[in-house]
């Protein structure tokens, strides 16, 4: 007989022990005696005339070819299959399966190293000596360990993150990678050898005996009804069960046959031996006869997919107000009603600072416009004469020199002098106290006890003054013309506002101070209660001399952008803008115009810390804890951070770090997603506070993390490593349909603040499913509890559940019913004979609505053919009729449906929304087919 790779082969006549390969050798390996060891051939070494063979203790030596022969059948007949490394996996995998079928089990034999299986063995202890090992609940035994089975078992994830890396460099992880490449081999030819799709693998469970003694110190575990849901469930699923014997004892394993007629199966587990059984057919009894280790993995089936047939019936009103995603903040809600900005990108108004931070992702910086000043002779790129080394900025306000001063009853005399702060305040602050509920005429006939709050950091009009760049009217008004005072108590006054009115300067955390300030004003009830109060924070770029100042600092980006995270951050770039939001005390209700809520805020001090202008990590870490207490959340329930951000090279790491150690308190599923709008819109220094927050508003309300701009290499700086987050560098949609999001300012003199804001998902389509009945039912029928599981002895067979039966078949039907805790129970639906229909039509808006028959197919049996014109509308919406009955029309589960993958329902009774939707230009034809045999269903459409 010719000898090939993968022969198996019986090594005689040595005349001593065998030497390993060179490779081997090197790593230590003895020669030993191997004459009557079964081997399989590997390969054959030209250049010295040998064979390469694995023995079936998996070691590699090379040996001459008379000192081999091929193995007789009768040799390895106890096994079906032996696997070595020139296996063709291709073909053993047919084979087996075919085995599978015939007599519902394979035994195979594996090519393992002896040293490969004594570290499995040393990897396993050393886990049992970790305490890892524990101890299944009696009531799951049977169905994890076999009949009477009784072991300490730990299941390994070998791809967790949180798996020891002693595990993952052990030969277990090869030993996971042959579960899953046997998986690949059977899952190829399962469905055609034995009637089921092999749709996912359990994760590898280690088994080990029960020692003398050990009863007491590994009882059984506790379980709950989601616990045993999960089980009884996974039981059903599961198809095949892969057992391999690592040894170094044997054993003994009896297969119990499930039906009449076939006889009980006595095998031996050896090492290295491998048990693939079929789950229909056999269970088994394993026993093993000293120390041993055991691998075990199941095989599974699909998991049951529902799909809701018809409408929801009963007592709807209840499914209204679910949601998913993180509850609102505890307590009286302070919530904003308003918001306008005029912010760069030429955003004036929230939904344009939306669209372009959000899905444009723009870049608002320009040069400095010649409309501000001449920046040329300012310009000095090298800094050999003192000037700025940027000439980029974001001037987010067209105009800033306008001004309606006759609707705000200021003289033009007074108008003229007046600081374009106070301008573009008095306007930006209008806007969002009247979208608030407020218009001046009423304001003006009855006072409002409303708050004024501006958060601002610098004023170049009083610069420019000060410098003879202009005059500013002198006299009575020239006071009053570019105080900061006077910036907040302006409006107050032209409004006829009464509550507190004040201008905050901590620098850049002025205006989220400021947020902060506004709500515990709102909060103080004692005296006079504010119902509302409004918050500016501005920023506003009138004369070069701050350029100059920041460059001489070493302040700017020489590039002109914030580099946010990115691997180029040096400094920041300046931003000019204007914003401002209404607060109110309420319960959040969109339907009265709620937008979000302020969830929680608070300001602190660095206090003594390496400088007076360094930032201080510890600070910035209680800060937001403070916010996180008030709130009454913890870190996994925060989806998104709107970073402070500014692109510096010492900042952004420590803003990072400081963020990065609250949010790691607690575990995250999801990575947390970091965000910063100065990549967008610069550093609005006074302002940057109140844009950030006015950012967050949006992305909870939207339920949307927005894009960094000019993010490319990550700063190598930023302390990430297994910190799960995300630094975006494209638009991203929220986990859920609620979402918290938090933003950080930090003033250079130490002034630290934070703010939360809480939304639900009120601006796009992905929010309009809240209203949904169906939506509403499927969302709560999610969070439904675990279903009440009778356990009825070890045999998952005679278990009873009130949930979804786990032995439900494609098309059966249940009834479902939601009390009003949200507990679900399941009552299968006795099936009644259907009558599908004989004869098949189309109706729809293409013709009137009128049955238009369709045409059998001579070919395909259930196939049903129809032809629709597009007319002038440019779409037009059809269902299919059954036998001219109104109360046998095919529809999608959805109205006006799109989708060709959608769910066919029916035959039953329809309303016209419940339609399919073809669009194309008028005229066009397009070709309708529809496929029914009994339960199968579907509908396709193409144009002609």
């Amino acid at each position: 007989m010719a000898l090939i790779p993968g022969t198996l082969v019986e090594i005689s006549g040595l005349p001593g022990k065998a030497e390993p390969v060179p490779s081997a050798a090197a790593d230590g390996v003895e020669a030993v005696d191997l004459n009557g060891v079964s081997a399989q051939l590997v390969q054959y070494d030209q250049a010295a005339k040998k064979w390469i063979a694995a023995t079936f203790s998996g070691r590699m030596i090379a040996i001459d070819q008379s000192n081999i022969k091929a193995v007789q059948s009768e040799a390895v007949q106890k096994y079906d299959f032996v696997l070595g490394p020139k296996s063709d996996y291709e073909i053993s995998g047919q084979e087996i399966t075919r085995a599978l079928a015939t007599k519902g089990y394979a035994l195979v034999k594996l090519i393992v190293a002896e040293e490969d299986a004594a570290e499995m063995v040393s990897v396993a202890q050393q886990l049992d000596d970790n305490e890892q090992f524990s101890r299944l609940a009696i009531e799951f035994e049977r169905g994890y360990l076999g009949d009477e089975g009784n072991a300490k078992t730990v299941h390994v994830g070998l791809d967790a993150s949180d798996t020891p890396d002693f595990i993952k460099r052990s030969p277990l992880k090869t030993m996971d990678n042959n579960f899953g490449q046997l998986c690949s081999m059977l899952s190829k030819y399962s469905e055609e050898n034995l009637g089921f799709e092999i749709y996912s693998r359990t994760e590898m469970l280690l088994r080990m005996p029960l020692a003398d003694g050990e009863e007491d110190k590994y009882p059984p575990a506790d379980i709950d009804d989601g616990d045993a849901e999960g089980f009884m469930h996974l039981m059903y699923r599961r198809r095949l069960t892969v057992l391999q014997f690592v040894g170094p004892a044997g054993g003994s394993l009896k297969l119990l046959p499930m039906k009449e007629g076939d006889q009980e199966i006595d095998l031996a587990a050896d090492p290295h031996t491998m048990l693939v059984m079929l789950n229909s057919r056999y269970e088994y009894s394993y026993s093993p006869s000293g120390k041993a280790l055991a691998l075990q993995t199941f095989m599974l089936a699909e998991p049951a997919i529902y799909c809701l047939e018809d409408e929801v019936q009963g007592n709807v009103e209840n499914l209204t107000g679910q949601s998913s995603g993180p509850p609102p903040p505890p307590g009286e809600h302070c919530t904003i009603e308003s918001m306008y900005c005029r912010y760069g990108m030429q955003a004036d108004g929230r939904h344009q600072f939306w669209q372009g931070a959000a899905k444009a992702s723009c870049d608002g910086l320009t040069e400095v416009p010649v409309t501000r000043w001449d920046h040329g002779p300012y310009f000095d790129p090298d800094q050999q004469f003192g000037g700025s080394y940027t000439r980029h900025g974001c001037f987010g306000i067209e105009g800033v020199d306008l001004f309606d001063c006759k609707f705000f009853e200021v003289s033009p005399m007074e108008a003229k002098g007046m600081d374009p702060c106070q301008r573009q305040v008095m306007e930006v602050s209008y806007m969002a106290l009247l979208e608030g509920g407020y218009d001046k005429r009423s304001l003006q006939r009855e006072a409002q006890h409303i708050g004024h709050f501006v958060g601002i950091d610098k004023d170049d009009w009083m610069c420019m003054g000060a410098a003879g760049m202009l005059d500013c009217g002198g006299g009575a008004h020239g006071a009053a013309a570019a105080a900061n005072a006077i910036t907040s108590n302006r409006f107050s006054y032209s409004m006829n506002l009464k509550g507190a009115s004040m201008t905050i300067d901590t620098a850049c955390s002025s205006s989220l101070v400021c947020t902060h300030v506004s709500k515990l004003h709102l909060r103080f009830k004692d005296y006079e209660p504010m119902p509302a109060s409004i918050v500016n924070g501005l920023n506003l770029m009138l004369f070069p001399g701050p350029f100059v100042g920041c460059c001489a600092a070493g302040m700017l980006s020489h590039d002109g952008r914030c580099f946010t995270f990115n691997s180029t951050a040096d400094g920041y770039a300046r931003g000019e803008l204007c914003g401002a939001l209404c607060f109110k005390l309420k319960q959040f209700d969109p339907s009265t115009g709620s937008i979000c809520c302020l969830a929680g805020s608070q300001s602190n001090q660095d206090g003594r810390s390496a400088s007076l202008t360094a930032p201080n990590g510890p600070a910035q870490e209680k800060c937001i804890k403070a916010v996180l207490r008030e709130c009454k959340l913890t870190p996994t329930e925060v989806d998104c951070i709107e970073c402070h951000g500014t692109g510096t090279a010492l900042g952004d790491p420590i803003e990072v770090g400081s963020f990065r150690k609250v949010m790691s308190a607690t575990p995250r599923k999801e990575p947390l997603v970091i965000t910063s709008s100065k990549s967008n819109i610069a550093h609005g220094e006074g302002g940057a506070g109140l844009a950030g927050f006015f950012k967050c508003c949006l992305q909870v309300s939207n339920c949307e993390g927005s894009a960094n701009v000019h993010l490319k290499v990550r700063n190598p700086h930023l302390d990430m490593e297994g910190f799960p987050c995300q630094i975006l560098s494209e638009s991203v949609a929220m986990r859920e349909d609620a979402a918290y999001s938090g933003v950080s300012s930090f003033g250079f003199g130490g002034t630290n603040a934070h703010a939360e804001a809480w939304g639900k998902n009120i601006m796009n389509s992905r929010g309009c499913m809240v209203s949904d009945p169906v939506k509403l039912f499927e969302r709560k029928l999610a969070k439904a509890p675990p279903a009440e599981i009778t356990m009825n002895g070890d045999d998952v067979r005679d278990w009873e559940t009130t949930g979804l039966d786990p032995a439900g078949q494609i098309g059966d039907r249940y009834m479902i019913e939601l009390d009003e805790d949200g507990v679900a129970t399941w009552e299968k639906v006795d099936e009644e004979l259907v009558d599908w229909g004989d004869d098949f039509s189309l109706q729809g808006t293409f013709n009137n609505w009128e049955a238009e028959a369709m045409d059998r197919s001579d070919s395909i049996l259930g196939l049903w053919v129809g032809e629709i014109t597009v007319g002038s509308t440019g779409s037009e919406h059809f269902q299919i009729i059954a036998d001219n009955d109104d109360e046998k029309v095919y529809c999608p589960d959805r109205p006006n449906c799109t989708s060709k993958v959608s769910q066919v329902q029916g035959p039953k009774t329809a309303a016209k929304e419940k339609s399919w939707v073809i669009r194309g230009a008028p005229g066009d034809k397009f070709k309708i087919e529809f496929f029914q045999q009994e339960k199968r269903r579907s509908v396709l459409w193409m144009k002609l």
